[in-house]
């Protein structure tokens, strides 16, 4: 379905699949418990919208922006997610992502303790003054990954890879790593390993 306009203030329990909205630009719209499945909102602007317990199932929203939106108890499934700022979301930010691609996003400021992100890419992303205490990178690629200021403490990335963490300007208490990928960490210390 080219152009999809959304004629609606509130969606509850939708299903859409195969929209095609990008570029778009929905004002105000509140869905509730729906569902997208492969929908693409590529450079779609969302302003002052409400995702409550949707589920983004192989969609693409690389780019979008969310002026002022909330996003809670949101599910993204294998879903093409490059480029968005979820630090532009209002409110308490609440999202689950598995097997997504998160390349070029910006986390910054957000509060994601406890999170699970599993088989996700974050190649060039942003962790900037971000809370991440006990959040769990599972099978996740975190190349290029700019973590400043960020709370990792007890976070675990045990089974992710291409991380690297500077130990001086980010909170590293009891975090988890594994062999050999936590040898990265030692990149910023002037030493020589044999």
């Amino acid at each position: 379905m080219d152009g999809w306009r959304f004629a609606e203030e509130e969606y509850e329990d939708e299903t859409f699949t195969d929209l095609c909205c990008d570029r778009a630009e929905v004002t105000g719209v509140d869905f509730s418990r729906c569902v997208f499945r492969t929908c693409t909102f590529q450079y779609a602007t969302f302003r002052d919208c409400a995702f409550e317990q949707c589920v983004f199932d192989c969609c693409n929203l690389s780019l979008a922006r969310l002026d002022d939106t909330r996003i809670l108890g949101v599910r993204f499934l294998n879903a093409k997610l490059s480029g968005v700022n979820w630090s532009n979301a209002s409110g308490v930010f609440s999202a689950s992502f598995n097997g997504c691609v998160l390349d070029n996003c910006a986390f910054s400021s957000l509060n994601l303790n406890r999170y699970a992100f599993t088989s996700c890419s974050f190649h060039e992303a942003s962790f900037t003054d971000t809370k991440l205490a006990r959040a769990k990178f599972v099978e996740c690629d975190l190349r290029g990954c700019a973590f400043h200021n960020t709370d990792l403490s007890y976070a675990d990335f045990s089974t992710s890879c291409n991380y690297f963490m500077n130990a001086e300007t980010n909170r590293l208490h009891k975090t988890i790593f594994s062999l050999p990928e936590a040898v990265s960490l030692l990149g910023n210390f002037d030493i020589t390993l044999k």
